[in-house]
């Protein structure tokens, strides 16, 4: 789900985003209601790997659990409807009313949008070669090795100390980290 417009920005001039916290596992229900009601909403989202026996699928998993953005003109709109809403918990508010977001922060969230409407997850590690590297879980859990580069899209080589000598493993880059 990219940005959902019901209504356009200029139609809001003075509009600004807020923060929605919503039910648990409930962003996307959230996010249709709240367009239904003519808000515009914004719910990041990000393609996760999940793992299970043998498979890897990607799943779209909301960048910030239990929280969606709403764009919005608190002294022109009925922001308090948005607290009764199905799928929302409340808007984020102090005594005075809501509390505005950043815009900077929402301009870059957009720019890491990729076509499909997932926010890019560029977290790819600066290792050098020669790096300590920790291993955080599968069979070498906990071991520590050599970072040897980078093999494909999302795995690299570890040089590991085993049966007397270097044996090189190549594994999932999310699996390791740098060794402190």
């Amino acid at each position: 789900m990219k940005t959902l417009s019901m209504v356009p920005t200029s139609s809001v001039p003075s509009a600004r985003w807020y923060v929605v916290q919503t039910q648990q596992r409930r962003e996307a229900q959230a996010a249709r209601e709240l367009a239904n009601q003519a808000f515009e909403v914004f719910l990041p989202r990000y393609q996760k790997k999940c793992r299970h026996t043998r498979k890897v699928t990607l799943v779209a998993t909301p960048l910030f659990p239990n929280y969606l953005f709403v764009r919005l003109d608190p002294q022109r709109q009925r922001w308090r409807s948005i607290n009764g809403t199905r799928g929302v918990i409340r808007v984020i508010a102090s005594q005075d009313g809501p509390i505005p977001v950043p815009d900077a922060l929402i301009a870059i969230l957009h720019t890491r949008l990729d076509p499909q409407g997932f926010v890019t997850m560029s977290l790819r590690p600066d290792f050098v070669p020669g790096d300590a590297i920790r291993i955080r879980s599968g069979s070498f859990a906990e071991a520590v090795g050599l970072f040897d580069g980078f093999r494909d899209h999302d795995r690299i080589a570890v040089l590991l100390e085993l049966l007397g000598g270097r044996v090189r493993v190549v594994l999932d880059e999310d699996l390791v980290e740098i060794a402190a």
